[in-house]
């Protein structure tokens, strides 16, 4: 359970707003879509990702401390077919994210926020974050 209960409370109110009232509000963080292999990179594409941004958590109530935010992008991991996964480097282009490590030469997957207690801070324009994603289907490690 996260510890900010109003900022989970804040998210499911904008969802109910949209969902059930049919109000023009953007509920949702950024969700995966799909990926593209661009050589040695991969281009990951989102649902909500209009103002796609490294951000500090947001700043929602006045009596929970700011976060600042990171000056790199982080919480990706990069892996090519044999299934090792690395800390990679993640730019914001546009509504899109590009992946890549030094240590992949031949990217096939990508993860997201894929860790007990990650450091996730790519958010859209509206200050909702992207939920963890991973584009493989590989079997996890128990």
């Amino acid at each position: 359970h996260p510890r900010n209960k109003r900022d989970v409370g804040h998210r499911l109110a904008l969802a109910a707003r949209r969902l059930v009232y049919g109000e023009e509000v953007e509920h949702s963080g950024p969700l995966y879509e799909s990926m593209q292999v661009e050589g040695g990179k991969i281009r990951i594409h989102f649902n909500h990702a209009q103002g796609l941004k490294v951000g500090p958590h947001p700043q929602l109530f006045p009596d929970v401390p700011p976060v600042a935010a990171p000056a790199e992008l982080p919480g990706f991991a990069i892996a090519g077919a044999d299934q090792k996964w690395f800390p990679a480097r993640a730019v914001i282009e546009g509504e899109t994210v590009v992946v890549s490590s030094d240590q992949v030469k031949q990217p096939v997957a990508v993860r997201y926020g894929w860790a007990k207690n990650p450091a996730c801070h790519l958010y859209n324009g509206a200050n909702l974050p992207a939920s963890p994603f991973r584009t493989d289907d590989w079997p996890l490690n128990p």
